[in-house]
């Protein structure tokens, strides 16, 4: 080999060059671990950003009051109750946005001693709804309720989940 040198300008042009694009084509990943980030709502009011899609938000029995960013399609949050709601968690939506799913609600009595004394219903509302509201009870936020809301487009978040209430059960939609 010889000892021709090559000056630190050459270098840094030649690392600049280079490409910096990985194509992964149908790669397959195996044993891959993805933590979600976890936020536990206990502040009057929370607004998430477009940057924590993904991310689990927890109710922690404070009143709280969250309003959804505006719709980007693939956004994604997911609400859990660590405790009973005690008081209205409410979530709410950015300008005229709305929305639209349903839920499995059932109560949470519903055992294997009970079961003909639970029930499950199914609530369901149209894309002129612009609240969502758990109060601990008759609306869900007890322990078990998870409900995630994805925007599918700039106009819409659909809501899915189950809400796990008491007494006689009422949408949560308003």
């Amino acid at each position: 080999m010889g000892t021709k040198r090559i000056g630190l300008a050459r270098v840094q042009a030649l690392i600049e060059n280079l490409k910096r694009e990985l194509a992964m084509g149908s790669t397959t990943f195996t044993s891959l671990a993805v933590k979600k980030n976890v936020v536990v709502l206990d502040e009057a009011t929370y607004a998430p950003t477009v940057a924590e899609s993904g991310t689990i938000f927890v109710f922690d029995g404070t009143a709280c009051t969250v309003t959804l960013p505006q719709a980007t399609a693939g956004v994604e949050y997911t609400f859990t109750c660590n405790d009973t709601c005690h008081a209205n968690s409410i979530i709410t939506t950015l300008g005229p946005v709305g929305l639209a799913g349903a839920l499995i609600c059932t109560t949470a009595a519903l055992n294997n001693t009970n079961l003909a004394a639970g029930f499950s219903i199914i609530d369901s509302w149209v894309t002129s709804i612009d609240t969502f509201t758990l109060n601990g009870s008759t609306q869900g936020g007890l322990l078990g309720t998870q409900v995630t809301f994805t925007a599918v487009s700039p106009t819409m978040w659909n809501v899915s989940g189950i809400k796990v209430g008491s007494g006689t059960l009422v949408t949560s939609a308003s």
